[in-house]
């Protein structure tokens, strides 16, 4: 079970989630597209980066997401909790978009989703994915 604290106000949340991908030393303040699926005591994560000619992929550090995350979905009632979130934060503009159960295609595996999303943010560029010490697999 996760623990966090004193309960928070939705902006306050929203604030912390733009202050945290801001804080990350991969930024890109081209753009930085953090998805979240987030379930009971399940979460999911993906960060892209808008690298100019390409998109990066990189995996961020669920610790620092997890419990700002999970209270943020639990503030929603229960006939309305989403289950996927797009934060999108480019030079200081912030853009959320929550996808709900009938939003979602369920044929369709997480991660390519998550990678039509990054280009409908960013353009239809290629986006490299970290693959073993240092090197990379663009696809």
């Amino acid at each position: 079970m996760w623990n966090v604290g004193p309960r928070r106000w939705k902006g306050e949340l929203i604030a912390d989630l733009a202050s945290t991908v801001r804080a990350e030393t991969s930024f890109s303040p081209l753009g930085t597209l953090l998805i979240a699926l987030v379930e009971s005591r399940y979460i999911s994560l993906a960060r892209f980066l808008d690298r100019g000619s390409y998109i990066a992929f990189a995996q961020p550090d669920y610790e620092k997401y997890r419990d700002t995350l999970l209270e943020l979905w639990a503030l929603e009632p229960l006939s309305s909790r989403w289950d996927e979130m797009y934060y999108l934060v480019r030079g200081g503009d912030t853009r959320i978009t929550y996808l709900y159960p009938e939003d979602i295609e369920t044929d369709v595996p997480e991660l390519d989703r998550w990678r039509g999303a990054a280009q409908a943010a960013f353009g239809a560029k290629r986006i490299v994915f970290p693959h073993g010490r240092g090197s990379t697999e663009i696809r």
